[in-house]
């Protein structure tokens, strides 16, 4: 009778272990058909002894004894259909001992063996090599490029096995008296692995008394996807040189090998042929083939007969049950004959190679055993392909999932080693099955190796979820296969075997995450992904199954569209084998579609993503974007386009225009450039795996998916300006931004870095329109050394909440604190002296001092570098310009108020330190016309000029002195003042006055105003220079205006200094508006010995007619500063510059010297005087004010004063000291000299 064997198991594979236990049989989704196929059989045939020419019809030109052959055998009945062909290409001295179909490929290999070659361990001498063998033309070629292997074969090469595994693609070669056990690598040729020791052996009394022989090894199920085989060896310890050989007890036991790696010869059972015993043939070889059709293993033996007492044997051909070893229906392939004598000793079934015809659904992938194969959606019971899988996983690891990437197109896998507890991320090459590592091995919890797992990727985070059974849930990044972190449990642990994403190829770029409870039949929405909640989508009812489900989700390119595929054994064990079903993912019901491939257990399934539609930079043409042959293929990119930008190109991308993709991934070494006025808009997510991003001016890259969009990869991207959609954005890689970060969305840092960096060309700031940045963020704050490039103060002012007086540190700069300073007599004196100072006007208890003193007293050190920098709040820290601090917390955003700011009595009291906490500039007038409550108006920002040395820029009103402007840059503190004792002031800053275009930090506004306005700038020898303006204003008073002056603040250390000396000495002094009347504004000039000129900066917008004059009532010059803008002059040692200097405006003209019939109407009486003198003045004279000066007989000035406007003035002279003196009027006419005696 024929017989058939059923499907029997293998441990012999990577796979997962459940799938080595006995499986009996198929689950079938439709009907078995009922007739059998007739398959192909080939057999490998030796000569046995010279045949002489012309004397046999199958070699006519004659053959020397070992000559091999192949011919074709009908398994029907047992006859060749053809005469053999010589098998050629086999190295001299080498037979070939067996031959099989590889079920990946259905190509025949073969092995050739040279017995003479002695074994060589070190593998430096080699006696066999592995072919693939033409079955029609009998051309045996080598495989691989190394010369050969050394096998431990001994020297009968009748007696060895050579059988292909179908779950692991790996051949199975043993036998002869070495009982050596071996598995090949059909790719290399190579060892694969040698499984002896253990030897050969049998387990159990009696045949454990015996040394086994093998000389055939066949497995079942042999076929491209095969999930569990059985091994059977045949025993044939004789070597058939006669009838009257002696039989040894164990010839012909044909026994399963399991485990096949561990050589146990189990359950042994004798071969009887028709019923005959089995003898002790010349050589014998079992081979099973998997009929297709019905489902089902038959084996089929060749039996070379022993020699008769002329040298010839017959070769007989028989159907056989392996499981219990009895053959039956002998066939006569060759009988005995001097002229043909050709042994049949080996015979392989020919399995069909896998085909790819054209799709009905979508590509799906899935693990099966240790093979990769693939099949149609729509027609699953089809293998398309099948490749070993698994080469490079660590030791101890099975493949628990795998899923395409969809940023990339690359297959991912995960290798679990459940005994360790770790985990380990691959990259999988889809031709040849290798895997390489992301990374080392993590600790995961996925439970124990049974357990299934769900693995697939997130697409808009290019992160993978990984869900365990035991309900733990964790991200990891597939960069370098680290955890991200691990999630909040699954709500339904048994949930976490299966799950997948949808859109993972679509523009919208957004996800759901669904996972499918096996043994509940329940489909479930993770929602949302990190929580582990699960909704269940329907009611339970799906198909169910103990082993679990593999489950994935298609995604139409481009769109929405999401197909969901469920493998799953419906019988509910692991010894049964998978179904596809389609799910609906709305309805959360399923469909069978079919059998998977003849019969397969997956355990892991994935839906293939093309990447073909991408395009690839190549840079052929030049660095163009938008040029089409610069893309391969050749295109520019749409917004449907995935973009890839590898290193080493040609030429490497710069984007001008308007141009667009969806994802976009640089490579390692890949650079893109944002030229000025370009916009490059990304629909999808945006990878950097180690390229670089450069830029100029307004280059910006906008992100515009309609769902969330991550910027990821291992490389940072630095983005000359970016600009985040009403999508939300978040990071998977750091992140940096060079100009303008725009929030039309919210940007996510996801616990990855992001920079806004500051350099001397440009600093970042953030625009928040409708959205805002999540997470903690680092503001750099670069210093303009032009000034002074050593330590010197700066005023700072942090954009982040949570951060500390301790962030203020750089590579080169560590903050000092000391509360020692607070409370020191001399704080000056205190050691270590404090670099980081707050202000506090509280602390000023004095008045009268030099200039700064009082003021001074306002500074105090912070208790600890762990005190917080308080966002609005200003800070001094002396730091060497080289210095680039960060500041790392939340950004500053949304309303700010600092409130409760006072002004004490003393004189210098009511100074605030304030400071901009936005991650942006801010525009004072706006903040301060929308925010400030009981301030003045003037704002004023630090300029250092050494160490210990500086001035400061002042704003008001739309004018600015020494550089102030209407803009306080991003991390700047200033000062400002409480407008009155004893009302307290308030400011709260808004994000109305934020700056929502780039300023450039170096870049300086003009001022605002329109009013006339006259600029003085104070320079000395050095070039340094000090400024005062005056400017004229219909609502300014004689008086200090709050809204329209700013005070005159000279620091510790300031060596020079202008302002007006009106009430108070200011740096911007409104005037009224200019009439017909003179106008004269004393100046203050504070300077020490040494050469200086006084300059007109700017005299803009005076009335028609209207001039200004600089006077020197010491050397009695009077300057017209549109003809001579710059007028020098000296101070000696000893001498004060107070009251020397005054401007004048006036329409009259003005004379240096006035007339000597003018000057002799001036009277000064009583003269000598005492105390007291009066100047009678003409009536040309007496129509403005006149500046006074009294000098000594040495040139010194003793005494200023101005003389109010009229026909006679007093000029009181206190503490005048006796002698000569000659008093200077500046008048309108000119200088009048006058000689004036004091006594």
């Amino acid at each position: 009778m024929k017989a058939s064997v059923p499907f029997l198991p293998s441990q012999n594979f990577s796979g997962r272990p459940w799938l080595a236990t006995l499986g009996l049989g198929l689950v079938l989704l439709a009907t078995t058909p009922a007739l059998a196929q007739t398959p192909t059989i080939y057999g490998l045939g030796t000569v046995s002894r010279a045949i002489d020419p012309n004397t046999n019809p199958l070699y006519p030109a004659g053959a020397p004894a070992g000559t091999q052959g192949i011919l074709p055998i009908n398994a029907v009945t047992g006859t060749p259909n053809a005469f053999p062909t010589l098998i050629t290409g086999v190295a001299v001295g080498q037979t070939l001992i067996g031959m099989d179909y590889r079920p990946n490929t259905g190509t025949l290999y073969a092995l050739g063996y040279d017995p003479s070659i002695a074994f060589d361990a070190t593998q430096q001498t080699f006696n066999a090599r592995l072919y693939v063998l033409d079955p029609t033309t009998a051309v045996a070629t080598p495989v691989g490029t190394a010369a050969g292997i050394s096998l431990n074969l001994g020297t009968n090469v009748t007696r060895i096995g050579f059988d292909f595994n179908p779950t692991v693609d790996r051949i199975r070669v043993e036998g002869s008296s070495t009982r050596a056990n071996y598995r090949l690598n059909p790719n290399t040729g190579g060892i694969a692995a040698f499984d002896s020791p253990p030897l050969l052996t049998y387990p159990a009394a009696p045949n454990n008394a015996y040394a086994p022989v093998i000389g055939s090894v066949a497995y079942t199920n042999s076929y491209a996807g095969s999930t569990s085989t059985a091994l059977y060896a045949l025993d044939i310890p004789g070597v058939g040189s006669s009838d009257q050989e002696a039989i040894a007890p164990n010839s012909g036991l044909l026994s399963f090998q399991n485990p096949p790696n561990g050589g146990v010869l189990s359950n042994p059972k004798a071969i009887t042929l028709d019923g005959n015993s089995f003898g002790s043939p010349v050589a014998a070889n079992v081979d099973v083939y998997f009929d297709p059709s019905t489902g089902t293993n038959k084996g089929y033996l060749t039996y070379v007969k022993a020699r008769a007492a002329n040298g010839t044997s017959s070769s007989d051909f028989y159907d056989i049950d392996v499981t219990t070893g009895v053959a039956t229906n002998k066939r006569n392939i060759l009988s005995p004959s001097l002229g043909t004598p050709f042994d049949i000793r080996d015979i392989a079934v020919a399995i069909a190679p896998p085909t790819q015809p054209a799709l009905v659904g979508q590509l799906l992938y899935a693990v099966a055993g240790g093979n990769l194969i693939s099949f149609d959606s729509g027609a699953p019971g089809t293998v398309r392909s099948a490749v070993n899988f698994g080469g490079g996983i660590t030791t101890g690891e099975t493949t628990v999932g795998i899923d395409f990437r969809p940023a990339t197109g690359q297959l991912y896998a995960l290798g679990y080693n459940a005994t360790a507890g770790t985990a380990t991320v691959y990259s999988v090459n889809l031709t040849t099955g290798g895997f390489t590592a992301a990374g080392p091995a993590i600790a995961l919890a996925l439970g124990a190796a049974t357990d299934r797992v769900g693995f697939d990727f997130n697409p808009t985070v290019d992160r993978i979820r990984v869900l365990a059974t035991n309900g733990n849930d964790y991200r990891l990044n597939p960069n370098n296969g680290a955890l991200v972190i691990k999630d909040g449990n699954l709500t339904v642990a048994t949930a976490g075997s299966a799950a997948a994403y949808t859109n993972s190829s679509s523009a919208a770029n957004s996800t759901a995450l669904y996972d499918y409870d096996a043994t509940a039949g329940q489909l479930y929405l993770q929602s949302p992904p990190n929580d582990g909640t699960l909704v269940a989508v329907g009611g339970a009812g799906g198909p169910t199954s103990a082993d679990g489900a593999d489950f994935d989700i298609f995604n139409t390119r481009g769109t929405t569209t999401n197909a969901a595929f469920l493998a799953l054994s419906p019988s509910g064990t692991a010894n049964n084998f998978d179904n596809l079903y389609t799910v609906d993912l709305a309805a959360g019901t399923t469909a069978a579609v079919g059998r998977i491939g003849l019969g397969s257990n997956v355990s892991g399934l994935t839906a293939f993503i093309a990447t073909g539609t991408g395009l690839t930079w190549n840079g052929s043409a030049s660095t163009d974007w938008g040029t089409a042959a610069n893309w391969t293929p050749n295109r520019v990119p749409t917004n449907a386009d995935d973009v890839t930008i590898p290193g080493g190109t040609p030429n490497q991308p710069a984007v001008s225009g308007s141009q667009a993709a969806r994802f976009v991934v640089l490579a390692s070494g890949a650079s893109l450039t944002s030229n000025d006025g370009s916009t490059l808009t990304v629909g999808g997510n945006f990878t950097n795996n180690g390229g670089t991003l450069a830029g100029a001016g307004t280059g910006t890259i906008t992100l515009a998916g309609t769902a969330a969009q991550v910027i990821g990869g291992t490389g940072t991207s630095a983005f000359q300006n970016l600009t985040v959609g009403t999508a939300a954005t978040s990071l998977a890689g750091p992140a940096a931004v060079q100009r303008v970060l725009l929030l039309n969305g919210n940007l996510t840092t996801t616990g990855q870095s992001l920079t806004l960096l500051s350099n001397a060309a440009n600093s970042a700031h953030v625009v928040n329109a409708a959205g805002a940045v999540t997470g903690p963020v680092t503001v750099q704050r670069y210093i303009d050394g032009s000034i002074n490039s050593g330590a010197g103060y700066r005023h700072y002012a942090a954009p982040v909440s949570g951060s500390t007086v301790a962030d203020l540190a750089t590579g080169g700069f560590t903050p000092v604190v000391n509360p020692a300073y607070n409370t020191a007599a001399i704080p000056s004196q205190v050691r270590a002296f404090p670099t980081v100072f707050g202000f506090d006007e509280a602390r000023i208890n004095t008045s009268g001092n030099p200039t700064p003193q009082d003021f001074d007293k306002g500074f105090f050190s912070p208790g600890a570098l762990s005190d917080a920098l308080t966002p609005g709040q200003g800070y001094v820290v002396n730091i060497p310009a080289s210095e680039t601090v960060d500041f790392v917390g939340t950004l500053n955003n949304g309303d700010v108020a600092r409130t409760g700011l006072t002004r004490g009595s003393q004189t210098e009291s009511g100074w605030q330190l304030l400071g901009n906490p936005y991650p942006s500039p801010i525009s004072w007038t706006t903040t301060y016309n929308n925010g400030a409550a009981g301030l003045n108006n003037a704002v004023y920002v630090v300029k250092s000029t050494g160490q210990y040395a500086g001035g400061y820029a002042s704003y008001v009103n739309g004018v600015g002195a020494n550089g102030g402007t209407d803009q306080i840059a991003t991390g700047q503190g200033f000062f400002v003042r409480v407008a009155a004792a004893g009302t307290p002031g308030a400011l709260t800053f808004k994000n109305s006055g934020r700056l929502t275009t780039y300023a450039s930090p170096a870049f300086q506004r003009g001022d605002a105003t329109t009013a006339p306005l006259v600029r003085l700038a104070l320079r000395n020898a050095a070039g340094r220079a000090d400024e005062a303006v005056v400017y004229f204003d219909a609502t300014a008073t004689a008086g200090f205006d709050a809204a329209l002056d700013a005070y005159k603040l000279n620091p510790a250390g300031a060596t020079m200094g202008l302002a007006t000396a009106s009430t108070e000495a200011l740096s911007i002094d409104a005037r009224p508006a200019l009439g017909t009347a003179d106008v004269l504004v004393p100046l203050s000039v504070q300077a020490e010995a040494g050469s200086y000129t006084l300059a007109a900066a700017e005299l803009l917008r005076l009335p028609t007619g209207t001039k200004a004059f600089l006077r020197d009532a010491l050397t009695g010059t009077v300057t017209d500063l549109s003809q001579q803008p710059s007028y020098p002059f000296a101070v000696t040692a000893g001498a004060s510059a107070t009251g020397r200097f005054s401007l004048l405006l006036t329409t009259q003209a003005v004379l240096a010297t006035a007339p000597a019939a003018l000057s002799k109407q001036v009277n000064v009486f009583p003269n000598p005087a005492r105390g007291t003198v009066s100047v009678g003045l003409p009536a040309s004279l007496a129509r403005q004010a006149i500046d006074a000066t009294l000098v000594n007989a040495l040139g010194q000035t003793v005494l200023r004063a101005t003389l109010p406007a009229g026909a006679t003035s007093q000029l009181a002279l206190p503490s005048v000291a006796r002698g000569v003196y000659t008093l200077r009027l500046l008048t309108a006419e000119g200088t009048v000299s006058k000689r004036l005696i004091v006594e």
